[in-house]
């Protein structure tokens, strides 16, 4: 949880009780790839990892399970997480080379290195020769262009299921590293209902009378089942003004 294990949803479970509409898709929610080693609770934006596009993702049969470079960073990060959650005992391995180790922000926790794939698997507890064999297969299928993680570039596997859209480069220049993650939940998109002056409404369709919502706690109200990178914020800001605006407007009258 990316959060204080103190937030369990208790007041969205009485606003939904006392009759306010719910809004929002149930099932989805921000969850981001973090690292294995971090917190249970409130571990930090310093958890997450953002280096999946600079190598490949596998899971703990050492296979890989959706293409890394689908899409600028910014709009893929935040579907990690629930892709994590649908594997194996909810755990990844960010696999990547000697030549992506100075390409992204560092996290919290060092990635575990080894001078060979076979090394690097028997430390992640996985099967060496199944390791070996994706990273093979994957570095066999990848066709080079020019390499430009800022945009879609034409860096590309070719024959290989999944396939690697873009950014894809041989995992060939040892040391090689990898981290461990796990789904880190942020914030679910089931919410509260709310009009364009922020105000809550009610299972029947009528405006409540004094509540006001802004942020995560209405954020499935703008949110579906994509994310992109400050959008939680954004949010957070325009609907704060409008819903602040409104309740002191309310409060004076």
């Amino acid at each position: 949880i990316r959060g204080t294990p103190y937030n369990r949803g208790s007041i969205l479970k009485m606003l939904l009780a006392n009759g306010v509409q719910d809004v929002g898709d149930p099932t989805q929610c921000h969850a981001v790839a973090i690292d294995a080693r971090a917190p249970k609770f409130d571990g930090g934006i310093i958890t997450r990892h953002d280096s999946v596009v600079f190598g490949i993702v596998v899971n703990n049969q050492a296979l890989r399970f959706y293409d890394e470079g689908e899409d600028i960073w910014p709009k893929r990060y935040a579907i990690w997480g629930r892709l994590v959650a649908a594997q194996p005992d909810q755990i990844a391995y960010i696999i990547f080379d000697a030549s992506s180790r100075d390409s992204f922000m560092p996290t919290l926790f060092p990635p575990l290195e080894a001078g060979s794939i076979a090394g690097l698997a028997a430390k992640l507890d996985l099967d060496p020769a199944a390791l070996e064999k994706t990273v093979t297969d994957f570095n066999a299928a990848v066709r080079p262009g020019t390499f430009d993680h800022t945009i879609l570039d034409d860096c590309r596997t070719e024959g290989l299921t999944p396939p690697k859209t873009h950014w894809a480069r041989r995992i060939e220049t040892p040391p090689y590293y990898a981290y461990p993650v796990r789904p880190g939940i942020t914030f679910t998109y089931l919410g509260t209902r709310v009009n364009k002056q922020a105000r809550m409404l009610m299972r029947d369709g009528r405006p409540a009378a004094n509540m006001f919502a802004a942020g995560e706690i209405m954020a499935g109200n703008v949110l579906g089942k994509g994310y992109a990178a400050g959008i939680g914020m954004t949010i957070g800001s325009v609907f704060g003004r409008i819903a602040g605006r409104e309740a002191a407007q309310h409060a004076r009258n």
